[in-house]
């Protein structure tokens, strides 16, 4: 596998640049933005509709979006009507059925061929957002489907895990924050449903609008707001470090940058564990011998669970604190909470930040970690949980670093990891 692996990276880089150009994702493109930051990071697709105020209207009168839209609002009231309110029957109101998003889908296939507002919003703000930077070889009519459908069962699994208290993909750490069996918590669902249906008036008629509602009420009750929580970081946290990247003359380096990955701690009293340490040690000898003039720390509010601290946002101060490295030669990114996610947001970054994303970087870890990042196991794990590799792993410098090139599909949200999208 691994030397097919390495194939697919050098085939890759023949058409990074062309393929960015072809397909449209623009790094200067300014994406819609909705007035709550965790839908933008999860559910871009329907941030872009509800900003083209022309398509809203038509898809708000298309008849048979109209109807999936008044029935879907029909059975929400019926279920709190009920003389025995049962939350899952009301949790399965606001899910999307197969049968919806399958008629939804056929809508919307239909409609691309025939509605300029709706092959406009592919072709000049889902594409050159890169949102679904994964869905990119797919023809237009395919290509809004499959964001649609993301998008879906990305608001059934949320309603599944915060509604009903159903696992997830990382229980430990994404759960409920409640005992949904509890009546105090099963109450506090009915009534914010009833609020979201009958006092706070929607923003739109939209198909998916009360499922959405609803679904960001869930994790915002749930305190699960990580996948937002420092946004946006380019003009924030990581702004001076983005202001500086034009300055450096990267050929002067061997590597772009330098990821050191988080160990997470399993306490409320630790900011950094001592292997997190021991990671930050080792990026710091790499980057002290001038092997890239940038540093990437990741990790977010991981482990424990609803942890207090941002591993990446406690790395950057112990990198200043106690190694003096200049506040503008480090990124943060405050959401990974899975090895995958580090290479994936890393790359993100690399991307958004106009850092040469031709120019490989090096990833830096412990012993253990680096071992199984360099691992064909890590490759699987990512294509199972993420649907793409987000970075190709390649030559190993030493036993704590690796090379790694970074992958334009990384820029694929994933709304079934909602907490780090």
């Amino acid at each position: 596998m691994k030397r097919i692996y390495v194939l697919l990276f050098f085939a890759s880089l023949l058409n990074i640049t062309t393929a960015q150009e072809n397909l449209g994702f623009n790094s200067n493109f300014k994406q819609s933005i909705s007035n709550s930051k965790v839908q933008d990071q999860n559910f871009y697709l329907f941030s872009a509709i509800q900003n083209n105020l022309k398509l809203v209207s038509f898809l708000e009168n298309n008849n048979k979006l109209n109807a999936i839209f008044k029935n879907k609002k029909e059975s929400i009231t019926a279920s709190l009507k009920s003389d025995e309110v049962e939350i899952e029957s009301l949790i399965n109101a606001y899910k999307f059925s197969d049968d919806e998003i399958k008629n939804i889908s056929s809508i919307l296939r239909k409609e691309t061929t025939l509605n300029k507002e709706l092959e406009l919003l592919i072709t000049k703000n889902l594409r050159p957002s890169g949102k679904y930077e994964n869905f990119k070889s797919l023809e237009n009519s395919d290509y809004i489907v499959a964001a649609w459908k993301l998008c879906a069962k990305g608001i059934n699994q949320s309603l599944s895990v915060y509604g009903l208290g159903e696992k997830g993909r990382y229980p430990k750490i994404d759960s409920v924050s409640y005992d949904v069996k509890d009546k105090h918590y099963k109450g506090a669902l009915l009534m914010w449903s009833d609020m979201l249906m009958h006092k706070k008036e929607a923003s739109t008629a939209l198909f998916f609008q009360p499922s959405l509602d609803f679904t960001l009420a869930l994790l915002y009750l749930n305190h699960r707001d990580e996948s937002a929580r420092y946004e946006p970081l380019d003009s924030g946290a990581n702004k001076k470090t983005i202001a500086t990247v034009s300055q450096i003359n990267f050929d002067e380096f061997p590597y772009s940058s330098i990821l050191i990955l988080g160990n997470g701690p399993e306490n409320n009293k630790d900011t950094l564990t001592a292997l997190g340490k021991l990671n930050l040690q080792l990026g710091v000898l790499e980057y002290q011998q001038e092997k890239a003039p940038l540093i990437i720390v990741s990790g977010g509010h991981a482990h424990p669970f609803r942890a207090p601290f941002a591993e990446a946002i406690e790395m950057k101060k112990e990198l200043i604190n106690r190694y003096h490295i200049p506040e503008n030669r480090i990124l943060i990114d405050p959401y990974a909470r899975h090895t995958t996610t580090n290479l994936r947001n890393a790359s993100r970054l690399i991307i958004n930040s106009n850092i040469p994303f031709n120019k490989l970087a090096l990833v830096v870890t412990n012993n253990g970690h680096s071992k199984y990042v360099g691992n064909d196991n890590f490759i699987e794990r990512c294509i199972e949980e993420l649907g793409y590799i987000p970075s190709f792993i390649l030559k190993r410098i030493n036993s704590t670093t690796l090379e790694y090139q970074p992958k334009i599909e990384s820029l694929h949200q994933n709304p079934l990891d909602p907490l780090d999208p």
